[in-house]
C-alpha cells in the first residue's frame, strides 16, 4: 500500500508549511514521499525560503484565482504522484499525534468522515456548487476532519464526469467559477458516496464519534498569532530544530 502525502501551497503560506512539514517529519510514518505543490509564480520565493529535504517539490501552472487554482491542482493530485492512495493536508493543518497509512485507509477502502448537512449551520457556501458540479442532490458534508484520503482512480473518475456533464475539461470548470465557487473534497467525497459507496469506509460523525484529529486545522487566512505560534511550537517541541526547518533568512 503506497501512500503519498500531497499538499499544495504558495508562498504567501510558506511559514505555515514550514509548521505543516515539520508536524509530518514529527509524528508521520510509513508514508512514501511528502510532494508540495506550488505555482510557477513561486518558484523564485523558494530561493528566499527553501523548503525542508522532506519535500519533494513539484509546479503547478499559474492561475489567475488560486484559490480555485490550487483546487484545480488537488483533483489533479494523480498526475503529480503515481502513489496508490494520496493523503491530502494543507499548509495550515499541523499533525499532532502520531499518523500512518494504516490509521486512515482499512483493507485498501480509505476512511472519509462525513455529516449530515441537516445537522450543520444553515451557512452552506459548498453545497450548491458541489451539486451543481455532480448534477444530484448532496445530504452530506465530506470535509469534517483532514487528512483527506483518496484512491488514485478516483481523480480520472471525477475528470470524466466533468466532460461528460459539462463538456468541459475539470480544470477548466473549476477555474471558471466564482470566487470560491467550488469546493474539492466534497465533491471527491460526494462523488464516491454515489457511485463508488462500497469502496470506502464511511465514518458517519454523528453516529460515531470521529476519535481524536490527525490534524489541528488552523486557518491560514488569519495568519499566525502569537498565541497560534505558541500552540503550533509546543505541540512540535523539540522537532523545530536547524536540520528540519529551513536555515535562518
Amino acid at each position: 500500500m503506497v501512500c503519498d502525502i500531497l499538499i499544495r501551497s504558495y508562498w504567501k503560506d510558506f511559514e505555515w508549511l514550514d509548521f505543516c512539514l515539520a508536524s509530518i517529519a514529527k509524528y508521520c510514518r510509513g508514508f512514501r514521499a511528502v510532494v508540495v505543490v506550488v505555482p510557477q509564480s513561486s518558484k523564485l520565493w523558494l530561493r528566499r525560503h527553501p523548503l525542508p529535504p522532506i519535500a519533494q517539490i513539484k509546479f503547478s501552472r499559474n492561475y489567475a484565482d488560486d484559490y480555485l487554482g490550487q483546487q484545480a491542482t488537488k483533483l489533479l493530485g494523480d498526475t503529480f504522484t503515481d502513489a496508490e492512495y494520496i493523503c491530502h493536508v494543507d499548509s495550515d493543518c499541523v499533525f499532532c499525534r502520531p499518523t500512518s497509512p494504516e490509521d486512515l485507509i482499512t483493507d485498501g477502502k480509505p476512511h472519509i468522515l462525513k455529516c449530515p448537512c441537516d445537522l450543520l449551520s444553515r451557512r452552506r457556501p459548498w453545497r450548491r456548487p458541489t451539486e451543481k458540479f455532480l448534477g444530484w442532490k448532496v445530504s452530506d458534508d465530506f470535509m469534517q476532519q483532514p487528512p483527506f484520503v483518496f484512491p488514485r482512480w478516483i481523480y480520472p473518475e471525477v475528470r470524466n464526469h466533468a466532460i461528460r456533464a459539462h463538456g468541459l475539461d475539470l480544470e477548466t470548470y473549476v477555474t471558471s467559477q466564482v470566487p470560491r465557487g467550488f469546493s474539492e473534497f466534497n465533491v471527491l467525497g460526494a462523488f464516491a458516496w454515489e457511485r463508488y459507496h462500497e469502496r470506502i469506509i464511511w465514518i458517519d460523525t454523528s453516529v460515531s464519534p470521529a476519535g481524536e484529529p490527525h490534524c489541528r486545522w488552523y486557518w491560514s487566512w488569519g495568519g499566525i498569532s502569537e498565541v497560534i505560534r505558541t500552540e503550533i511550537l509546543q505541540n512540535l517541541q523539540s522537532s523545530l530544530d536547524d536540520q528540519l526547518l529551513c536555515p535562518p533568512r
